[in-house]
């Protein structure tokens, strides 16, 4: 089960509490997206393996408190789309962006091979012609543009 407490990144009181079946505890800020893990303390070989190939923005939007590394949650559902953080030249800061998922069509599959699957391809592209940017304080607007609190 969730629970809201205070996020100590934007002092909002929409982030989730959640403890997994083995322990691991979560916690996601759906005012400003950041988020962080019971594992993710600052400096520790977890926290510097997981976000070795993460993209610089990522990095530098890493805050930490309580001895804790927290960065921005990216969402990428295939069937839905992704939510990430993008960097806005013209006002030297960053936004969110959502990107809906489209279905491939059968005439241009070949152009999308799983590389996981060989010999498979996917089934959703990202529409990134349509994309939407957000208010860094907006990442809930944000996934549900994506369509994340649909069944």
């Amino acid at each position: 089960m969730d629970n809201l407490e205070i996020c100590p990144c934007c002092g909002s009181n929409a982030c989730t509490k959640t403890v997994t079946e083995n322990e691991l505890t979560l916690h996601l800020c759906w005012t400003c997206g950041m988020n962080t893990n019971s594992l993710m303390k600052d400096g520790s070989e977890f926290e510097k393996q997981n976000f070795e190939s993460t993209a610089e923005l990522i990095k530098d939007l890493k805050q930490v408190h309580d001895g804790f590394a927290w960065y921005p949650k990216v969402l990428n559902i295939q069937e839905k789309g992704m939510v990430f953080p993008e960097w806005n030249k013209r006002a030297k800061d960053w936004y969110w962006a959502s990107v809906k998922a489209v279905p491939v069509t059968e005439e241009e599959k070949e152009k999308y091979p799983d590389p996981h699957n060989q010999g498979d391809f996917y089934k959703f592209k990202m529409d990134i012609k349509n994309i939407k940017h957000y208010n860094k304080m907006c990442f809930m607007d944000a996934a549900e543009e994506i369509g994340i609190f649909e069944a």
